[in-house]
């Protein structure tokens, strides 16, 4: 049996920022305007790349075994997610969105928080920030739309490792 999935379900800004974790100190809640109007996007921040995930303020979960995102379109509950996520991974209908370099360990939070806020938010109920740890490497980010049941919609991004 797979572990409950934690799901942010606040964005004021409508975006998530997967931020690596040495910078959130750092980190203003303005860099992410730049990438207003996008889906997924990213953007670089004091030399490394940040993932910006939004166009909408949908809850946000990490599966980590599927390196995907997943943000809840519409459904009653998230129980067709996974076997929706696993179908999904062996489709080749995936938009390619751009490619970045990652590694490490991350901080996904609303893109509009500041450094001195994210740092507050560890023991936070409801959580607003979701820890992630990622290998090494360049990737290619994939977007995606599921609908695994009639009643279920989620937009999957997935980091494609790139040999």
């Amino acid at each position: 049996m797979t572990a409950p999935l934690t799901w942010l379900d606040r964005t004021d800004f409508a975006r998530y920022a997967l931020l690596p974790e040495h910078l959130v100190p750092r980190w203003t809640g303005e860099e992410a305007y730049d990438a207003c109007g996008e889906y997924a996007t990213a953007l670089r921040f004091e030399g490394h790349d940040v993932v910006i995930l939004g166009g909408e303020p949908l809850p946000v979960t990490w599966i980590a075994y599927a390196l995907v995102f997943a943000r809840w379109s519409s459904a009653d509950d998230d129980r067709s997610l996974l076997p929706g996520v696993d179908t999904a991974l062996a489709s080749g209908a995936w938009e390619d969105v751009v490619t970045v370099e990652l590694g490490g360990r991350y901080v996904l939070t609303d893109a509009g928080y500041d450094g001195e806020h994210i740092r507050g938010l560890d023991h936070v109920d409801p959580p607003e920030l979701v820890r992630v740890t990622i290998p090494a490497g360049r990737y290619l980010l994939q977007s995606l739309l599921i609908q695994p049941d009639p009643e279920s919609e989620y937009y999957l991004e997935r980091l494609l490792p790139l040999g």
